[in-house]
């Protein structure tokens, strides 16, 4: 039985509480909401998936690679290419998601690049570089590797392109690479960037100085590269050593050893210009070691190509954390003395992931910045090809699901724009992947993941799907440069 007195207390509670509410009502209705949840969600509290269909994509693009090629007999066993054009189907040609845009009435931006691929053909003293810049979304040669080998397999030329001293990564399956610890890097982007540095920066956003203690001790560096098991006969097979440089203040010495042999050893004396030491082998690579002496002030070293000596390469260039802003920042005399002594022919500009995950209503900022970048190259290198590649789609997690970042569009359009304005091709990759929500499409493909589960970066597998799309898209221009051009 209950007692009075405890009714008494419960009605007395309830009577505290509801003019505590009354007085402090408004206060707390402009603080709190509450939320009654639908009948289906006490049943489903996910949305229904709704992912971009890829299989079309897939079924077009994910299939050969340059050793699947050997086993289906379509991969020439050399590299004399002549009257050789790899068959672009109509498929690509007509799906505009998938072609390469133009601004209006500027359809021979690639016109520089496109006379650089006839002139393989005729002139075989010739080697053609491709500078494939972007952000981490390169790492490992992603994707640039693909495009390497497909144009060399066309186009001639062998080797995996130009690379750095130090490879703090460690991922790259086309090439081993062993440094020596005195190695000090300066950048021109990142928060390693330090504008009381010398800004003669390299091709590859940056160089490597020996850690000298004093002067007159002499003090001697290295790298090793070797031929990679994992590497396609393509990227094993290397004839021509170069090494570029800058001593403005010093002479130096640079060694070649093959094993303990010395092939040869040479003094460099000072000078403030870009400098470029070549060597041919007259052996197949299998490991080469490159020794750098001073006993005073260290050279700048920008980079090591390890090419053949006629085709082209496409350069790996990933500059993490970059959002491709930072060009400006390497003198236009240094920019041009490097293009013109490495033969560049065109640029390649992917970036854009690093701006995605903190959206923003407005990106007006980004492409007046990028423009002006792009506006920068084409003012040092009107002769060159610049191709801007868009954003690739990424993802983050809402309720359980996948879903596109809403400001992916607009980084897109500013790219766009800016590459328009600036007088450089574009390519939207986004569109080409799938649009909307297709990142998540990319990372839960079947039999094999396309991109890994952090939802912004492809594997190898999905990477060797875009380099066959844009290969595909730049082969579908070249044809019809030789169409209506010609």
């Amino acid at each position: 039985m209950i007692k009075p007195y405890k009714i008494f207390l419960l009605l007395f509670y309830i009577s505290v509480i509801l003019g505590f509410l009354a007085f402090f009502g408004d206060i707390l209705a402009k603080s709190l909401q509450i939320k009654i949840p639908k009948i289906t969600a006490l049943f489903n509290n996910k949305k229904e998936e709704k992912y971009a269909d890829i299989t079309k994509l897939q079924n077009e693009f994910e299939k050969k690679t340059p050793s699947d090629n050997k086993k289906n007999g379509t991969e020439k066993n050399d590299n004399n290419n002549e009257n050789s054009f790899v068959y672009v189907p109509d498929s690509l040609k007509i799906n505009e998601k998938l072609r390469i845009q133009f601004p209006e009435g500027k359809e021979d931006l690639l016109e520089v690049f496109f006379q650089a691929l006839d002139n393989l053909k005729k002139n075989k003293d010739t080697m053609v570089r491709v500078l494939h810049f972007g952000d981490s979304q390169l790492e490992g040669d992603r994707i640039t590797a693909y495009m390497r080998e497909k144009f060399q397999s066309n186009f001639g030329g062998s080797g995996v392109g130009l690379l750095t001293l130090v490879d703090k990564l460690a991922v790259k399956g086309t090439i081993l690479q062993s440094t020596k610890s005195n190695w000090l890097q300066s950048t021109m982007y990142g928060y390693k960037y330090n504008p009381n540095n010398s800004n003669f920066y390299g091709v590859l956003g940056d160089y490597y100085k020996m850690s000298v203690p004093t002067a007159a001790t002499w003090t001697k560096s290295s790298v090793t590269y070797t031929k990679s098991p994992y590497g396609t006969p393509y990227q094993q097979k290397v004839e021509r050593i170069r090494v570029f440089f800058r001593n403005p203040n010093a002479p130096f010495e640079i060694g070649l050893n093959n094993g303990e042999k010395e092939i040869v050893k040479q003094k460099i004396e000072k000078s403030s210009n870009l400098g470029a030491f070549y060597y041919d082998l007259s052996e197949p690579f299998e490991k080469i070691n490159i020794s750098f002496g001073t006993n005073s002030q260290s050279p700048e070293i920008y980079g090591v190509a390890l090419d053949s000596k006629v085709g082209i390469t496409f350069d790996n260039i990933p500059l993490r954390g970059s959002s491709g802003v930072e060009f400006s920042r390497i003198p236009k005399k240094h920019w041009q003395q490097q293009l013109k002594t490495m033969n560049v022919k065109c640029m390649i500009m992917q970036f854009g992931v690093n701006i995605v995950p903190n959206p923003l209503p407005d990106y007006q900022f980004y492409e007046d910045e990028f423009y002006a970048q792009l506006k920068y190259l084409k003012s040092i290198a009107p002769d060159v090809s610049i191709l801007v590649i868009g954003v690739s789609d990424m993802s983050r997690n809402i309720n359980g699901n996948y879903e596109s970042y809403p400001n992916i569009e607009k980084i897109r359009n500013a790219q766009k724009n800016a590459a328009f304005k600036a007088g450089c091709a574009f390519w939207d990759l986004y569109e080409a992947m799938g649009g909307k929500n297709s990142m998540p499409a990319w990372v839960f493909a079947k039999p094999e993941a396309l991109a890994t589960k952090d939802f912004t970066h492809f594997t190898a597998k999905g990477a060797g799907v875009v380099s066959e799309m844009l290969y595909k898209a730049l082969m579908t221009e070249y044809d019809a440069y030789h169409k209506f051009f010609n």
